[in-house]
């Protein structure tokens, strides 16, 4: 039934109302926008800092809305010039702010682009991020506008339910049954926002898991099988090639041969062992790592000089740089063995299921370590532990304390540790006093040492004791800061003393903002040149030197590992 046309100009006053802006919540939105292009942990593309500028701008405006609000109610004053002049003059707060705020946002993307060593900016490039941040904006602003029209809706159809809560009389005759009547309608209304966000939240991550399973139910398609006996995969292996996934083919068809380690170190050289168990080899972890454990036994590894234990990401991924450094640094006298705990990102496993990396981790290390302590102690490999990222966090999960890793381990090397691993933790709350948290100093480096650049190694001092720990972790790497408490509390790393020096001066805690700043930073934490952000290549080569020693290469045989190690980076950074 078509309503009467005297209601259709109500209708259209109804939509223009609703679609104007409001005062405060442009002006706070403003604030908020300028907040957010402060300096963070790492050089944000334009793209990337158009959403989170745009995202802040959104939050600012409700709150710039509601506090607008409130204060229309508490104070009976209504000046028709701000009707005139309001938005002219504002118009003019925003050039004028724009103008003076853009050579400060490009000096400080700048130095911290300088610091990485990535290629200095100009304000042109940053024209997109306009673009960018007011788009964002207008959807954030339009969807808000859009559940509180349905509300309404909802509202004028069923009756005014929220109000008759509150009471109708009440309503009419006092104001303070009045805001508490607005007030619920407002819960009511940021409960709606909050159940559909989840919802597309949810349907949106059972799409992506669906997807992020299907690319690892089979191996890298331009990749073939091992045709060495000394890899999982292989002539003779206990692990079908197919059994795989994506990543653990591509790091047992990968890699250096005996050949080619050879060639580079001008050294004898044997072939390294290789083992991994991806997830369609068994359904347990348990069986998974008694799969690997046999595999260890049928390739030989008991007569290596090094045995990896090495805790792989979500995706069930190992670093190139990392592992094959450890195999050129030892002719290939060496076996490494993974397993994969799941076929998600990193990110993905570390917030939903954090147990799985764990329990997979101390599943496989414990199995290895049953069977490893059972060989001959003067006639067995050193077992070394290594991790980076959620790997690093789940290896460190098989071990309590510090004492248990070193009673049970020839040494560990831990890259990335993402922030609240538990035993990383409760080593940097114990470090010595005066030592800053972003490069910690436990009992003067007598067994764990952290690092975060080659020189680091050369410049340490004092007795390290073996067996070594040696913790890598970057002053700028976002993996290893981000935690939950960023958004509301001042983290430790950014205070007076503890700031390490590859974080910008510029960079100051603002709540909220700079959590959007930092999960920013999380996805672009390999989009860096080595040795920044959340890579450690060439770092993880000189850590292996300190934890197992050097093989007895000579110098020039380990600088032509170094630079071979140092090309990797030009390989494109790959989100695990």
């Amino acid at each position: 039934m078509s309503e009467h046309p005297n209601h259709l100009p109500k209708r259209l006053t109804r939509w223009a109302e609703a679609f104007r802006l409001d005062y405060g919540g442009v002006l706070i939105g403003l604030v908020f926008l300028a907040l957010s292009l402060t300096p963070s942990l790492l050089p944000r593309p334009q793209v990337a800092q158009g959403v989170i500028s745009g995202l802040s701008f959104a939050l600012g405006y409700g709150v710039g809305v509601l506090l607008w609000y409130v204060l229309r109610r508490l104070i009976s004053w209504r000046d028709p010039a701000l009707a005139r002049w309001g938005w002219p003059v504002l118009g003019i707060v925003i050039v004028t702010g724009a103008v003076i705020l853009a050579p400060f946002v490009v000096a400080w993307q700048n130095g911290i682009r300088t610091t990485v060593g990535l290629p200095t900016i100009t304000g042109y490039s940053w024209f997109l991020l306009l673009v960018v941040a007011f788009g964002i904006a207008v959807i954030a602003i339009a969807f808000g506008r859009g559940l509180r029209l349905a509300y309404q809706a909802a509202e004028r159809r069923s009756g005014p339910l929220v109000r008759r809560v509150a009471g109708d009389e009440a309503r009419e005759h006092e104001r303070g049954v009045n805001v508490a009547t607005d007030a619920t309608s407002l819960a009511v209304v940021v409960l709606i926002v909050a159940v559909v966000l989840w919802g597309v939240a949810a349907v949106g991550l059972q799409f992506l898991d669906r997807g992020w399973s299907e690319s690892n139910a089979h191996p890298d398609p331009d990749l073939t099988a091992p045709t060495s006996s000394l890899r999982s995969g292989g002539p003779g292996s206990l692990v079908r090639w197919d059994e795989l996934g994506f990543a653990g083919s591509e790091i047992v068809a990968s890699g250096p041969d005996a050949e080619a380690i050879e060639a580079l170190t001008n050294q004898s050289a044997k072939e390294p062992i290789r083992v991994y168990v991806g997830l369609e080899s068994a359904p347990t972890y348990a069986e998974r790592a008694a799969i690997a454990v046999n595999e260890l036994q049928h390739t030989g590894a008991a007569d290596r000089s090094v045995l990896v234990v090495a805790g792989t990401t979500g995706t069930g991924w190992l670093d190139p740089q990392a592992i094959d450094s450890v195999e050129y640094l030892h002719g290939g006298d060496t076996a490494l063995v993974a397993l994969q705990y799941d076929d998600k990102p990193s990110w993905r496993s570390r917030v939903f299921n954090p147990e799985e990396a764990a329990e997979g981790a101390s599943a496989q290390f414990y199995s290895v370590y049953a069977w490893w302590s059972g060989l001959p102690v003067d006639h067995r490999p050193a077992l070394v532990v290594y991790g980076l990222s959620l790997g690093s966090y789940a290896m460190q999960s098989a071990f309590p304390d510090l004492e248990t890793l070193l009673a049970r381990s020839d040494g560990a090397v831990f890259a990335g540790t993402p922030a609240r691993t538990g035993l990383w933790d409760g080593l940097t709350a114990r470090r010595d006093p005066g030592s800053p948290v972003t490069l910690p100093t436990l009992d003067h480096g007598r067994q764990a040492r952290w690092f975060s650049d080659p020189a680091d190694f050369t410049n340490a001092t004092g007795e390290w004791d073996s067996p070594r720990v040696a913790y890598l972790q970057h002053g700028n790497d976002p993996v290893v800061w981000l935690s939950g408490s960023i958004f509301w509390q001042r983290p430790e790393w950014l205070e007076d003393g503890q700031r390490s020096p590859v974080v910008s001066p510029d960079m100051h805690w603002i709540p909220v903002v700079t959590g959007l700043q930092a999960l920013i930073d999380f996805t672009m934490g390999t989009a860096v040149p080595d040795d920044s952000g959340h890579k450690y290549g060439s770092l993880t080569l000189e850590a292996w030197i300190a934890v197992t020693g050097d093989g007895g290469l000579s110098d020039q045989s380990l600088s032509a590992i170094r630079a071979t190690i140092a090309s990797y980076d030009s390989l494109p950074p790959v989100d695990q």
